[in-house]
């Protein structure tokens, strides 16, 4: 028999990962793009993308190392693969998953790949000063992602609400209801710039519209779901950009 309390498992959850795990994820991720980069644009001199990699390193390592520090629950719920709060209530809404995330993910790798083609093909160019711009853009995505990290720690990225859920008001939550996604608009199309391609921002859109799409669902699960969020809405009126959306 378990000896676990739920305050043991509250406590787990809380406890940060240890640091040759946080270490390790943006050595992966730069080893990662390296490999698919640079071979198949068959140019290791592609200052673009290694500029890419250089400020995603380095924003992953400051971000993930103080996200550990402040907030490791949200980089527990963010790793899980399985739905676990999903209730008849918001069964249909959760489920939109199925369908959005693979646009999604269409979206965002055809952001991150297509650029490889136009630079080796050569179909589109963006002045270096622009795509210094697109490079800033990206990393201000990222860093609003972070924040939201920090401040929610069910910042997960599938559509459920766990039974301990609670409504998170304050911060960057109390200006937009979805900074995260916030964030992710921005990273979305600051990638092709920074990559210096134009033709990439279509599957740029293409993901941006699925996160407008899956907020959709979402906040019908959230009405459905967690107790307040109708009323947070009438205060917080705006979903991911202040004054205009």
């Amino acid at each position: 028999m378990s000896n676990e309390t739920p305050q043991n498992i509250i406590d787990k959850l809380d406890k940060p990962l240890p640091l040759w795990v946080i270490a390790l994820i943006p050595v992966y991720i730069s080893i990662l793009f390296i490999i698919i980069f640079f071979p198949l644009a068959q140019d290791w001199a592609w200052i673009e993308a290694w500029l890419f990699i250089i400020s995603l390193v380095i924003n992953m390592t400051i971000s993930y190392y103080l996200i550990n520090k402040k907030n490791p629950r949200v980089l527990r719920n963010r790793a899980k693969v399985k739905k676990f709060g999903v209730t008849e209530k918001i069964k249909s809404s959760a489920g939109s998953d199925k369908y959005i995330m693979p646009v999604l993910g269409i979206g965002f790798v055809g952001a991150l790949i297509l650029p490889i083609f136009d630079y080796r093909n050569q179909w589109s160019t963006i002045p270096f000063t622009v795509e210094i711009i697109g490079l800033v853009v990206l990393n201000v995505g990222l860093i609003f992602i972070d924040i939201a990290m920090v401040q929610n720690a069910y910042a997960s990225k599938l559509l459920d609400i766990k039974k301990d859920q609670k409504l998170i008001d304050t911060g960057l939550y109390g200006h937009v209801r979805h900074p995260f996604y916030s964030g992710a608009v921005l990273m979305i199309l600051g990638v092709p710039i920074a990559l210096g391609s134009w033709i990439s921002l279509i599957p740029a859109t293409i993901g941006v519209l699925a996160i407008i799409i899956r907020i959709k669902f979402e906040e019908e699960m959230l009405i459905e779901g967690m107790d307040g969020y109708d009323e947070y809405r009438t205060r917080v009126k705006y979903k991911i950009i202040p004054k205009i959306y």
